[in-house]
């Protein structure tokens, strides 16, 4: 990728293509709308301005979604530090009911939930998970199995 204006069109076709997925982790993530589209929103951002330290293009989902998982725990850190509550706007209409299977996801802990949602939802092996979440492999098996050990609990007699 020489010049700016061929990488400029090749990250939006990249970007383009991952937006669900970015909205899938970023939703698991921080379980609103408005800060999964905030933390999606920096993420392209950062991603952008770091272009070209991206080695090697090939990789550029799991090193965009690695910022934005890391983006995502920024927001939930601010959520803490700040503990404030959210209230639905007047006259907007409550998003429709999730499956029983995505909210028992997302009734996960956040470590086992974003380890479920690049695995399940969007195809990453351990590895790759374990690179874009900073952790260690086994780390990563060791959360599935936790993650579906806890989900089958959640899911008997609902489904």
């Amino acid at each position: 990728m020489n010049d700016r204006k061929h990488d400029r069109q090749w990250f939006a076709r990249q970007v383009k293509a991952l937006e669900p997925a970015m909205y899938r982790l970023a939703m698991g993530l921080v379980g609103n709308d408005y800060d999964a589209a905030d933390a999606a929103q920096e993420a392209i951002c950062k991603a952008y301005a770091r272009l070209e330290t991206l080695r090697r293009p090939e990789q550029f989902r799991p090193w965009l979604l690695r910022i934005l998982t890391n983006e995502c725990y920024e927001i939930l850190r601010q959520r803490q530090r700040y503990a404030e509550t959210e209230a639905i706007p007047e006259g907007e209409a409550p998003p429709p009911e999730p499956s029983p299977v995505w909210q028992a996801v997302c009734d996960l802990n956040e470590q086992m939930r974003a380890v479920v949602i690049l695995y399940y939802y969007e195809g990453f092996q351990s590895r790759e998970i374990a690179a874009i979440l900073h952790l260690s492999d086994a780390t990563v098996k060791a959360r599935l199995s936790r993650a579906r050990k806890r989900l089958r609990e959640m899911l008997e007699g609902s489904l």
